[in-house]
């Protein structure tokens, strides 16, 4: 019987997480500005890592070249689909003015039913990191 309260005050406990996450980002105007989520510092040089919703682009750039290598990808929760037939676009670090920029994770309609979105990925080149953009295939 213990087992059985001690399940249930789990599942509510995951469930009003899980509610609450998604009550605070619906809440939250749909493609934000920069947002600050956490710094960190080495010794050889400041690394600022932002938070950002991106809207889906039409025309992304072909290529962006930095000199640093990205931070490791982040584990995002996701939602579950505003309607079928969505697919999940996974989240990326993207650079811009001078520092590394978390673009969160979104759903997204394929433009044509049997398209699947390849993700985009940073390319390690020996002194410099080239962005290679996502698109759907």
């Amino acid at each position: 019987m213990r087992r059985i309260a001690e399940s249930v005050t789990l599942l509510a406990s995951a469930t009003l997480l899980v509610v609450s996450t998604y009550t605070t980002v619906m809440a939250m105007p749909p493609w934000d500005n920069l947002v600050a989520q956490n710094t960190t510092t080495t010794t050889q040089e400041r690394v600022i890592i932002r938070e950002t919703q991106q809207p889906p682009m039409d025309n992304p750039p072909a290529e962006i070249i930095v000199r640093q290598p990205p931070p490791p990808p982040r584990a995002e929760v996701q939602m579950p689909p505003p309607a079928q037939n969505y697919v999940w676009v996974p989240g990326h670090w993207s650079w811009g003015n001078n520092e590394w920029v978390w673009v969160s994770g979104r759903w997204e309609q394929p433009p044509e039913r049997t398209a699947t979105w390849v993700p985009g990925q940073w390319i390690d080149r020996g002194d410099r990191w080239v962005w290679h953009s996502g698109h759907w295939e």
